[in-house]
């Protein structure tokens, strides 16, 4: 699927509700969103592994925001574990992810009000077909074991290790959780005689 979106944003994208644009799984979400370019700097070659700890070794083009405060951290903070780095730049990652898709027109943004007090958003997705595409070439991977893409391999590769590897394929998740429901409530549901 090409429709011009960077693997943040192909994230957020399968992150958001499709009934209302609500965001789901959102500290998940956050750390595979800013995981992202540090996947990309990893791949390129701009951080490498030595002695078992990342090290930068290119500065990235200014042109990439995200991977130039990723490189920041591993810089400033050398000691310090890629959770922490993750962390530190999750807010930032997550804002520019959203951020590129309303100014492609993927999703627009509701503000709303939860308890009557606590601000926050939703983003409905303005064109349906978009995300589907999206889940249907990870379907295709996936399930089907076609060849993937780059971009793909990388998206793949972040929602596993995020734990959301259930948006990979939701029809299995239900399935494997009917299963375990069944395999479960014989132990602890059965009436005593």
């Amino acid at each position: 699927m090409d429709a011009g979106l960077t693997v943040s944003e192909q994230i957020v994208l399968l992150g958001l509700d499709t009934r209302d644009g609500t965001p789901r799984e959102q500290l998940r979400v956050g750390c595979a969103v800013a995981a992202a370019p540090l996947l990309r700097l990893v791949l390129s070659g701009g951080v490498v592994d030595r002695d078992g700890r990342l090290v930068a070794v290119q500065q990235p083009s200014e042109e990439d925001p995200l991977a130039s405060a990723v490189t920041g951290q591993i810089r400033q903070h050398p000691e310090a574990k890629p959770q922490a780095w993750l962390l530190s730049v999750r807010d930032q990652a997550l804002t520019a992810a959203y951020d590129g898709l309303l100014a492609k027109g993927l999703v627009r943004r509701e503000g709303r009000k939860i308890l009557g007090a606590f601000g926050s958003h939703r983003y409905p997705v303005t064109d349906p077909s978009v995300p589907a595409a999206l889940r249907g070439e990870l379907a295709a991977v996936v399930l089907a074991g076609a060849s993937p893409a780059q971009g793909t391999a990388e998206l793949i590769t972040l929602l596993h290790h995020a734990g959301l590897h259930a948006w990979l394929s939701p029809t299995r998740a239900r399935r494997r959780r009917s299963r375990a429901w069944r395999r479960w409530r014989p132990a602890w549901g059965r009436r005593r005689r």
